[in-house]
């Protein structure tokens, strides 16, 4: 009776201490494309949508595109080195310039399809999966027999978590959409390094540009209950026959299995995921 007391208490006490990495783990992996132009669609995209919110999302992918760019300036890329040409010729060796976090996601007029990451294998953290442990080259390859462009492949490890815990993940890619700037009137005080008593502020035009628009820019939740429920939320950006900046708007919820491949559609753009175990 002793015996199976200790046994019970010991058995609770390694409940109570076990560590994070005991929830059940899984990895997505999705590819983003742009559809076919139909010049028979009559679906009507102009409508105004609210503003997707992206300031509460958990960014994975910023990281991984400058990593690319880092790999890129590394490998002599010049469009990542921001040294004068003729320090070029004399510093063969562009590896020392090449830093950690150099900004080179301002370079991007076009975001590589794949983000950089280092391989790795734990279940500490959220993290983007490196380029090899991808796994959807056929359909990335049927896609491209098609005809058709894709935006984005990617993929990433994460927890079992519940609707209120699981986080909005960043997902955006493909082309830069420069906004257009605007002209604001502020007032400002004479630049004398005095308070002048008779002068007046004055008016003076201040262009402002607003943030840069992606080809592909939403978020995607991943939550469990009983049942893997995916939760995407997508803006994809172009230009109208007019040169206008257009968005069309897809957001779904649905419902999915491990290891099943899905689709989801939009005459505008697609994404095809799969959610995988992962050490269960």
């Amino acid at each position: 009776m002793r015996t199976a007391l200790s046994l019970t208490i010991l058995s609770t006490a390694l409940l109570a201490s076990a560590p994070a990495s005991a929830k059940r783990w899984f990895e997505v992996e999705l590819i983003a494309f742009a559809q076919k132009d139909n010049e028979q669609l009559r679906e009507d995209f102009t409508i105004e949508n609210p503003e997707l919110d992206l300031n509460r999302t958990l960014d994975l992918l910023t990281k991984g595109y400058n990593g690319a760019g880092q790999q890129a300036c590394l490998n002599g890329d010049s469009r990542f080195d921001t040294r004068p040409v003729t320090s070029r010729f004399v510093q063969q060796d562009a590896s020392w310039h090449c830093a950690d976090g150099a900004g080179y996601m301002k370079k991007y007029q076009q975001l590589p399809l794949t983000p950089y990451a280092e391989p790795q294998e734990h279940m500490q953290s959220i993290y983007l999966l490196n380029e090899e442990q991808l796994r959807f080259d056929s359909v990335l390859n049927q896609l491209k027999r098609k005809g058709l462009e894709p935006i984005l492949h990617t993929g990433w490890r994460f927890p079992e978590q519940s609707k209120k815990r699981a986080p909005n993940i960043l997902v955006y890619g493909g082309q830069k959409f420069e906004q257009p700037a605007s002209y604001v009137a502020r007032l400002e005080a004479p630049d004398d390094g005095f308070i002048s008593l008779l002068g007046q502020p004055e008016p003076r035009a201040v262009k402002e540009q607003d943030p840069a628009q992606w080809e592909l820019q939403g978020w995607m939740k991943i939550h469990v209950r009983h049942y893997l429920y995916v939760t995407s939320n997508f803006d994809y950006h172009y230009k109208s026959d007019e040169g206008d900046l257009e968005s069309a708007r897809m957001s779904q919820f649905t419902r999915v299995y491990s290891g099943d491949i899905h689709y989801l559609d939009h005459p505008k753009m697609g994404i095809i995921f799969q959610i995988r175990k992962y050490r269960h």
